[in-house]
């Protein structure tokens, strides 16, 4: 019998992680940008990945994502307007070598020229234009970050320069994501 509070189940769970697509919509003759972070720490510790993390016990996912996002690129999303809309969940087998992670993902589809700063456990922060995305991605987040922008082109996009980007930003991210080796 377990003690109150405690819950005994004979079937392994994963642990739950946050992860958030930001796209910048473009402006001026810019294109339309997904922000990312430059992981700081193993695992994939040099590569570029979505703002994420953990999701602390008790705590909301969406809350969860925001604070990661804010904690690692110094963007608030109260402040700042930024509206999180869940995408989906990622579970594949392998996506997180430390152990067996599911994450929830987001998406935002935000003005361009917000500021941004690396913090916590980001080397960088950056802006990069959705054409033209780092050829290897942190996890799964080439999958992740497709979903969001075909999430985006179906509920937002619309016509013209975001849509004609997001298409482009889809099709250089198609095929399988390489399982991480570290």
């Amino acid at each position: 019998m377990s003690k109150e509070g405690e819950h005994c189940y004979e079937y392994p769970r994963p642990s739950v992680t946050v992860d958030a697509a930001i796209i910048a919509k473009p402006a001026e003759g810019k294109p339309a940008k997904l922000l990312l972070i430059q992981r700081k720490k193993p695992p994939c510790q040099g590569q570029w990945a979505l703002p994420g993390g953990f999701v602390d016990e008790n705590e909301p996912l969406d809350h969860a994502a925001a604070r990661e996002l804010k904690e690692e690129t110094s963007l608030d999303a109260s402040q700042s307007g930024v509206v999180l809309e869940q995408i989906g969940a990622f579970g594949d087998p392998g996506r997180d070598p430390r152990s067996w992670c599911v994450t929830v993902a987001y998406a935002a589809l935000v003005p361009s020229g917000l500021d941004i700063e690396a913090a916590d456990d980001a080397e960088e922060a950056e802006w990069f234009d959705v054409r033209k995305l780092p050829s290897k991605l942190a996890f799964d987040h080439k999958v992740i970050v497709r979903t969001a922008f075909e999430h985006l082109l179906k509920e937002h996009a619309g016509t013209g320069e975001l849509a004609e980007s997001l298409r482009a930003g889809v099709e250089q991210l198609q095929g399988d994501w390489e399982r991480p080796k570290e």
